[in-house]
């Protein structure tokens, strides 16, 4: 636990140090102190952060809910980055029928959950990608947020990779690679709620680590936890299971938690 609160303190002290939290005319938002010019700059003539990334030259979009936007870095983030992501949050599952893109105005927006969980896990060893802005706007009672972090390059996600590898021994690795994601963020007390296929990225080294994304709902712990890495385990079962293969063939859950228990120096 003393190496965990350790840990914390440097994502805390990173949180502190370089990022500043301000108001905007719209709501608030948190940003990358480097990035301050240019959040001042989109902002004076852009409604939001997302608006400003759908004009650029050079746009490209990610798969996922809405559309995430890839643009040029206008300025080095913390990585250094060559592209940033763009991502205007929306709704899943039976919420978004009635609420869509909007959050109530109660306890700590989206972002700036998501951006300081993303300086305690960094902090802790895990490759998630350096967070620049994050940016609310207000609407009576709701808000509608936008986020923007750097983009990791050369990587796929893990549900693109399975369908690429299905039936063979990259399968396998891929999965193996995954598993040991899952340990991963176990033992440094980093609870993705919501990890799926979808969420986990790699490069084509097998021996590069994956890094994970979308951590708004994450949960620092002050300790390891075998049982949330049998609850991220069984999300991440159920993610695979879902898209299923290139042929339509429906995983058993037995043969992929098989898969996600091996070790990638094993294959």
């Amino acid at each position: 636990m003393a190496r965990l609160r350790a840990l914390d303190e440097n994502g805390i002290r990173t949180l502190a140090s370089d990022y500043r939290k301000r108001s905007t005319r719209s709501g608030s938002a948190l940003t990358w102190k480097e990035a301050n010019p240019w959040l001042d700059e989109v902002l004076a003539s852009w409604p939001t952060l997302h608006a400003w990334a759908s004009e650029r030259e050079d746009l490209r979009t990610f798969p996922g809910r809405g559309k995430v936007y890839s643009v040029p870095a206008p300025v080095p983030g913390p990585d250094e980055g060559e592209r940033w992501a763009v991502r205007h949050y929306r709704r899943g599952g039976a919420m978004a029928m009635h609420m869509d893109d909007r959050y109530l105005r109660v306890g700590r927006a989206r972002p700036f959950r998501e951006i300081e969980a993303s300086c305690l896990a960094r902090a802790r060893g895990v490759r998630t990608p350096a967070a620049i802005a994050g940016a609310t706007y207000e609407d009576g009672p709701y808000y509608r947020c936008d986020l923007v972090t750097e983009v990791v390059p050369d990587v796929r996600t893990l549900a693109d990779l399975l369908h690429e590898h299905d039936g063979t021994r990259g399968w396998l690795v891929s999965m193996a690679r995954a598993g040991d994601l899952v340990r991963h963020l176990a033992e440094v007390g980093v609870y993705h709620i919501d990890l799926n296929a979808r969420n986990v990225l790699m490069a084509d080294d097998p021996t590069d680590a994956p890094w994970v994304v979308d951590l708004d709902r994450a949960r620092i712990l002050r300790r390891p936890s075998r049982s949330v890495r049998d609850r991220m385990q069984v999300r991440l079962t159920r993610s695979i299971m879902k898209i299923g293969t290139p042929t339509g063939e429906r995983l058993r859950d037995a043969e992929i938690e098989a898969a996600l228990s091996r070790r990638p120096e094993d294959l």
